[in-house]
């Protein structure tokens, strides 16, 4: 049991960092050639689970390689058009100027139901009010709703808005973030002072954040003492 335990730790943060080295993305944002390799990892990473008498690297070096198989192919991506198209595919249009192309979705395998049921996903309810459509290489689909059908924005109307910028954290669950982006940082004496403004305990809070121009955003702990 105990040599059970200590293997699955290792192999647990060694999937860990692997996972990380393929970057940040949702499982439905995969690409092909992603979630094959999340795939095998995930059949690899089992199997000396079940064979305690499986040498630990009969697991760990095909990982590491599947990593490096990722790694290349990424890079490659990057440098090649062309490869990156045969690894990836290419977006494809079924909404066009809205009228809906029959022959992308045979091709693409997808009915009437599976476009709606995308559609809906995206706030559009009425296919008449989609200009374009795309089915991206990851299987999601990208919008482009009519003219007469966009929401009204503050420059269709000619009006001036003060920009906000991104909002940062700066308490969560309770304890002070001086470095929640890796380029953007605040002092602790800065925390402090915001947290003087709000009159707040900081160990009540769940959520503090501050805007470009000093408005803050609060969301209290429940239950907290």
């Amino acid at each position: 049991m105990t040599v059970t335990f200590i293997r699955a730790f290792i192999i647990y943060f060694f999937v860990i960092i692997a996972v990380r080295l393929m970057g940040k993305r949702q499982v439905g944002e995969l690409k092909p050639h992603e979630l094959v390799i999340t795939i095998l990892l995930s059949a690899i990473a089992v199997i000396p689970l079940e064979e305690n008498s499986m040498p630990l690297a009969n697991c760990l070096v095909p990982i590491m390689l599947f990593i490096s198989m990722e790694i290349l192919v990424a890079a490659l991506s990057m440098k090649s058009l062309k490869f990156r198209n045969l690894i990836q595919g290419r977006p494809i249009f079924i909404i066009r100027k809205g009228k809906l192309d029959q022959k992308k979705l045979r091709e693409l395998r997808f009915t009437v139901d599976d476009i709606v049921d995308a559609l809906r996903q995206k706030d559009i309810f009425d296919l008449s009010e989609v200009e374009d459509a795309v089915i991206e290489t990851n299987g999601s689909i990208s919008v482009l709703p009519k003219a007469e059908c966009k929401p009204l924005t503050p420059a269709d109307v000619n009006i001036s808005v003060e920009e906000k910028g991104m909002p940062i954290t700066i308490v969560m669950d309770g304890k002070p973030v001086c470095e929640y982006f890796n380029e953007d940082k605040i002092k602790s004496s800065e925390i402090e002072l915001i947290l003087q403004t709000v009159n707040k305990d900081v160990k009540k809070i769940m959520l503090l954040t501050i805007d470009d121009n000093g408005n803050t955003y609060l969301i209290d702990k429940e239950n907290a003492k």
